[in-house]
């Protein structure tokens, strides 16, 4: 354990672990755009149906005396 501690090795050491943070941050930031794309195009999609046909009324008014 000792050998990581050397000037020679813990440079390269640190230059990894930030290298596998970085990796991460892209990977993630990367899920989260795809899942956004597939959302807003599910939004789109249910726009457009919703423009297309206007909806029924759903509910009635009665005069009751």
């Amino acid at each position: 354990m000792n050998f990581l501690l050397e000037p020679g090795i813990a440079i390269y050491l640190a230059m990894a672990v930030a290298l596998a943070v970085w990796i991460g941050i892209f990977i993630f930031l990367w899920r989260i755009d795809r899942q956004a794309r597939e959302i807003r195009r599910r939004l789109d999609a249910g726009s457009a149906q919703h423009d297309a046909a206007p909806a029924a009324p759903g509910v009635t008014i009665e005069r009751r005396d």
